[in-house]
């Protein structure tokens, strides 16, 4: 999974932002940013799936969990996921309900599905704890909540049981072989294809931190480890008419999943979409082809190109038509559907052509439809695209929706910003340091805020530790300091 490709647009200016955190030295830690204004919606699915015939899932608390795999000698494995991961869907509706993957996991552990971003679960806080940045992340635990190991990313059955057994001892790799041969220069298609699969075993036992060293580190991958070029070379050197099989499926939708539309390869998957469906999943198949189409709408949006509605009416007719389908019944509330992609960026698409009349319109006949059952969080968005018009008149709504905002929410991280934010945009510097002291004094001395005040007050004196050029916003916010 290319991590967070869809950490969608923060229109605060980073340094602006940084300031803020400096003020404030308050946490901002989430497992994945998924700044969707309307993200209250309830996007839970309810199945009727009997668990009984895959992975049985324990329902009570994660403590409660902890306590059971104690007292039955067992482990703890921990699907950690959110709504909108793609792969966590995925695995959760064609491995999970697996018998041969039941039988494996049922017997060896306690099995808990932990939601990163629900507050009912305290997914936030767990995550956290285990400085989850990946999802999907699966955790093996001892019964005191001690971790043996984890595995991140999705995979086959058998690739998922071999991730885990890698864990726990039960299962030796044979990948130092394959990548000696490598090496070597075995370039045969079918080596190609095993050592491409046999690589989304070892990618998912990378720890979190070894992926984000792997990815900032100056030093260059090393040619038999950049399995994403690999990939590259392989896809290329077939026919595309090669690849209609289950293997290369499992390839393409892993080292291209997020790859936006335009792509040629995911153009030729989606030309053939019965024909891959026919070798892959119907899960797989709409994750893959209508994330490819949420890439490239952001992508036209946020560059003010109207192409962007082209590929969301290309959703109505088939074969794309399929996979919003399919998506509607698994979830009504889904992200992927059309109505919801329009919805999330043509605001985006009104910035960035500077159309600050339409961004005002848009979200006054949003929140004039929501009435009385707008949200902080609906607030909070439009506050936060408007501000950035420079026209006086659309800064003092901006402000006003800013403060509806915090009269909504006071708590919310995010809608303390954005407050602080306007007000410092129409200089009312005052009531700005006044809202700080206050949010400030609210925080608790607990661990776990300190940790994260900390990290983030570094990032934040990091972000500004670059001396941009004086301008009036920068002015504005140096008196934060």
């Amino acid at each position: 999974m290319k991590q967070q490709r869809h950490q969608w647009f923060n229109s605060i200016s980073t340094c602006r932002l940084g300031f803020l955190l400096v003020l404030l030295a308050i946490p901002l830690w989430t497992a994945c940013s998924n700044n969707d204004e309307d993200s209250s919606l309830d996007t839970s699915v309810d199945s009727d799936e009997d668990t009984n015939q895959g992975m049985e899932f324990f329902e009570g608390s994660y403590e409660e969990a902890l306590a059971l795999a104690e007292q039955e000698n067992k482990l703890v494995f921990v699907d950690v996921w959110t709504t909108w991961c793609g792969p966590c869907i995925v695995m959760q509706e064609t491995v999970f309900p697996l018998p041969e993957v039941g039988d494996y996991f049922n017997s060896r552990f306690v099995n808990y599905e932990l939601d990163a971003e629900d507050e009912d679960q305290n997914g936030p806080e767990i995550s956290a704890q285990f400085e989850i940045n990946i999802v999907p992340t699966y955790l093996i635990l001892d019964g005191t909540g001690n971790e043996l190991g984890r595995a991140t990313g999705s995979g086959t059955p058998d690739q998922f049981i071999a991730m885990i057994g890698r864990i726990l001892g039960e299962v030796e790799s044979e990948f130092d072989d394959m990548r000696a041969r490598y090496i070597a220069g075995e370039r045969s298609p079918e080596f190609i294809q095993q050592y491409l699969m046999d690589a989304i075993v070892e990618k998912a036992l990378k720890t979190n931190t070894d992926s984000q060293d792997l990815s900032t580190s100056d030093e260059p991958i090393p040619e038999a480890d950049n399995y994403s070029q690999i990939a590259n070379e392989y896809f290329s050197s077939r026919p595309h008419s090669e690849l209609i099989n289950a293997t290369d499926a499992r390839l393409i939708m892993h080292y291209r999943f997020s790859e936006p539309r335009g792509e040629e390869l995911v153009e030729f998957v989606i030309e053939n979409y019965d024909a891959f469906l026919a070798v892959s999943s119907d899960s797989a198949m709409t994750q893959f082809v209508l994330d490819a189409t949420l890439g490239a709408v952001a992508t036209a949006a946020r560059a003010g190109d109207e192409k962007f509605l082209n590929y969301v009416e290309a959703l109505d007719v088939n074969p794309l038509k399929k996979a919003v389908d399919y998506e509607r019944n698994r979830n009504p509330n889904s992200r992927l559907l059309p109505e919801r992609i329009k919805y999330s960026w043509e605001a985006d698409f009104l910035i960035a052509t500077e159309d600050w009349d339409g961004v005002h319109e848009l979200y006054k006949g949003r929140l004039e439809k929501r009435g009385d059952a707008a949200t902080a969080n609906n607030y909070k968005w439009a506050a936060r695209n408007l501000i950035q018009s420079p026209n006086p008149d659309h800064q003092e709504v901006a402000l006003s929706w800013a403060e509806r905002s915090y009269e909504l929410d006071s708590t919310d991280l995010w809608v303390v910003l954005d407050y602080i934010d306007a007000l410092a945009v129409v200089e009312q510097y005052d009531k700005a340091r006044t809202i700080a002291k206050e949010f400030r004094s609210s925080l608790t001395e607990s661990a776990d805020d300190q940790k994260k005040s900390l990290k983030y007050s570094t990032i934040g004196l990091h972000f500004c530790t670059t001396k941009p050029k004086p301008t009036a916003q920068n002015r504005k916010t140096s008196l934060y300091l």
